[in-house]
């Protein structure tokens, strides 16, 4: 089953996959073929209209419950019924309910993968390896071309753990202008004031939406397109 979503970070695709897995191949299928395990209330909240007859993995673990793709963890919705805190269920599905329970790693349940356009990576990286990181595992640093894109990027931004993240945007001093990486110059743009064009500098975002300009050694989380 596929379900399509337009969300506050961009277009997504969901889908169940059927075939029965254990936790750690599921997460590994999700990241080949998809983008991950579904994670966060709002993907879960899309699926509980599904009405799904089965208990399906999620992707939430237990390290100190953690998110599969990174996510903030604060907002829990166990089911009181199943639920149990046994050193051996690290893994969390949901329930038929719309609920979470924890099993098991090991056992085999089928699951739920999602799709994303726009990836949050949580590792600190200078832009070159930012660059390099997105082309070899995704498809490249993320570009913004309009205020769609803005948003979906921004809501990304803001679950960043460094205070900026790198844009796929670059300053060329030959040229003295700055450019996206998909050949574009940057037309639309939101830049916070008093920013000084230097060589060797990059765009990033802040949490906040605004752009700014940065050494490109500096080290920052950055996002990727697929």
């Amino acid at each position: 089953m596929c379900l399509f979503i337009l969300t506050e970070t961009g277009p997504q695709k969901f889908f169940v996959i059927d075939e029965p897995m254990k936790w750690l191949q599921a997460q590994s299928y999700c990241r080949e073929h998809h983008t991950d395990l579904i994670s966060g209330i709002t993907h879960i909240n899309e699926f509980k209209k599904q009405n799904v007859s089965s208990d399906l993995w999620i992707g939430l673990f237990r390290d100190t419950w953690s998110w599969s793709d990174g996510k903030n963890f604060s907002f829990r919705h166990w089911d009181p019924d199943s639920f149990e805190e046994e050193a051996s269920k690290t893994c969390a599905m949901t329930t038929p309910n719309g609920k979470w329970s924890s099993d098991i790693c090991a056992n085999q349940k089928p699951f739920y993968c999602y799709d994303d356009k726009v990836i949050l990576i949580n590792e600190s990286k200078t832009w070159d390896e930012a660059l390099t990181y997105c082309r070899e595992k995704h498809h490249d640093l993320v570009s913004i071309t309009d205020r769609h894109q803005q948003r979906w990027v921004q809501e990304k931004a803001k679950m960043a753990d460094t205070e900026f993240v790198w844009l796929g945007m670059r300053y060329t001093c030959t040229l003295d202008l700055w450019f996206w990486l998909i050949d574009r110059l940057v037309c639309y743009h939101n830049w916070a004031p008093d920013q000084m064009d230097m060589c060797g500098m990059a765009g990033v975002m802040e949490r906040d939406g605004k752009w700014y300009k940065k050494a490109d050694h500096k080290k920052f989380h950055f996002i990727c397109a697929k």
